[in-house]
Formats: structure tokens, C-alpha cells, sequence
């Protein structure tokens, strides 16, 4: 396992492209981008995959022409090699799990606003990024993503039967790595955008009666937030960080990922927000 030599399929879907063919772009992607990790998957789903790469940030098929300058780019800067050294240290520090770790070049044209998207699963993840995303904003991700990979390991569920108590605490789990381990410099921009005492009440009136909850549908707008209706956008990453960083401080310091091992209800109650 570990990092999957993703170029490999990037340069034969370019080749793929260049050559005369009546086989779309499109088609080219899901067949040698997507086909490959069904294995992985466990799945023979690739319309399903395919969607859910493109909704994640892998670049567009019409994009190609200009990937391969991302590629070489990023084999430049030897980036397949840089993730699995940080992902062995990682793995080693939180005693964590074995993980297939998939990399691809971001869409193009949300290139000058995102630098970088990750989605994480039981045993693997996916890395989107830009070919100037900065090397610790790459390790960031990857922390990020990977503690996912780690606490999915630890509460042994299906994705589908996780209730969004532990959705919150998996988020916010996976952004205090990145502050325990790079600094709060490198935190993303929602860890930041509500106080306690902005987001206290919805916690109380909306989130608590909600914890239990499962189906990641109905997570969304707890997680991501609709604009004020009533849901400020991003409030539950917001939440989940807040709950983690808050317990931290009141149990911690935690050593040898100790902190991963908590249950969300401990943390949950430990924490600043708690259960009334």
C-alpha cells in the first residue's frame, strides 16, 4: 500500500488523448484513471467513482492538454516521494494504519482559488493539488486526510453509519494535526471564522438534538452550512475543531496519538460545548 505511483496512469491517459480516436477525454479518464482503483474500492461503479473524483477536485477531462505540465511539475518536485515520507512519519507517530494513498493534479481552472482538496476513506485517500501548493501546505493535507483514515480505523463503521457526532469530531480531529503538527499557520481558513460564542447556540438548539444522526446527505448542512438558514457556512468544521482544540487544552497534552483513541461522546463532554 502506501503512495500509489499515480503518474503512471496520468501519462498513459495522455498519451491516450494525443492519439486520433473516436474515445472521448472523458472516457479515457474513467478508464485509465478510474479503472485502476477499483480494486481499491471494491467496486466495479466507475460511473459512481468517476462523479465522486470529479465533485473532489481531479481536474477535468477536457484539461488534459495542459496536465502533463502538471505532472512533470510534480515529479520535479518529487512529490509522490515527499507523501509517502511524511505519511511514514505520521503513520509511525499516531501508531495509525496502513493506507493507499492516491495523487492527481487539481482542476486546472479553480487553480488560482484552491490550491488543494483531500477525501479520505477507510484505508485510503486522495490528494488533489495544485503544482505550487506549498510543501507544508501538501504535508497539512496529507495529515489531515490521513488522521481521518486513522480515527474511520478506530470507530470500524461504515461510512454511511457514521453519526454526525463523530463526523465533527473526525473533522476537527484531523485539523488539530495539522496544528500539532506544523503550527496553526497552517490551519484552514474555517478554524478561524466563528467564536465559541457564535456558534454555542445553534450547538445547543440545532447540533444536540441532531448527534446521532447518520446518512451523510443529511450531514451536509451541518457540516458545510446554508447561508445563514440557518446555518453560517462551514459551521460544523468550524464546531468540530472548537470541540477538539477545547478538550485538548482542558485534558491534554496527549502523546503517541492518545487523542485519537478518545470516544466523540468523551470528547464531545470534555470539551467546552458538552452535552447541555
Amino acid at each position: 500500500m502506501a503512495v500509489i505511483q499515480t503518474q503512471d496512469w496520468l501519462y498513459n491517459f495522455l498519451e491516450a488523448c494525443k492519439k486520433p480516436s473516436k474515445i472521448t477525454p472523458f472516457q479515457l479518464q474513467r478508464e485509465l484513471i478510474c479503472k485502476p482503483m477499483e480494486k481499491y474500492f471494491s467496486t466495479n461503479d466507475l460511473e459512481t467513482l468517476h462523479f465522486e473524483l470529479l465533485n473532489n477536485g481531479l481536474f477535468e477531462p477536457s484539461e488534459w492538454t495542459g496536465i502533463e505540465k502538471s505532472v512533470i511539475e510534480m515529479e520535479n518536485r518529487r512529490i509522490w516521494h515527499s507523501v509517502d515520507k511524511e505519511y511514514q512519519l505520521l503513520k509511525a507517530k499516531w501508531c495509525g494504519p496502513e493506507a493507499s494513498i492516491f495523487i492527481f493534479p487539481i482542476k486546472i481552472e479553480s487553480e488560482n482559488t484552491i490550491k488543494k482538496n483531500g477525501i479520505a476513506y477507510p484505508g485510503k485517500l486522495l490528494l488533489f493539488i495544485s503544482t505550487d501548493l506549498p510543501e507544508y501546505g501538501l504535508k497539512s493535507l496529507l495529515a489531515h486526510e490521513y488522521n481521518h483514515v486513522c480515527r474511520f480505523k478506530n470507530l470500524g463503521l461504515e461510512l454511511k453509519h457514521i453519526p454526525l457526532k463523530d463526523s465533527l469530531v473526525i473533522e476537527g480531529l484531523g485539523e488539530f494535526s495539522v496544528q500539532e503538527q506544523y503550527g496553526k499557520k497552517w490551519l484552514s481558513p474555517w478554524t478561524k471564522k466563528y467564536s465559541f460564542e457564535e456558534t454555542i447556540e445553534l450547538w445547543r438548539k440545532y447540533f444536540i438534538p441532531a448527534l446521532n444522526m447518520t446518512g451523510r446527505d443529511k450531514q451536509t448542512v451541518f457540516m458545510y452550512g446554508n447561508n445563514n438558514k440557518p446555518f453560517p457556512n462551514w459551521i460544523g468544521y468550524s464546531i468540530g475543531y472548537q470541540i477538539v482544540n477545547s478538550f485538548q487544552k482542558k485534558h491534554g497534552p496527549f502523546s503517541k496519538g492518545e487523542l485519537y483513541a478518545y470516544s466523540s461522546d468523551e470528547i464531545i463532554a470534555g470539551s467546552k460545548y458538552g452535552w447541555h
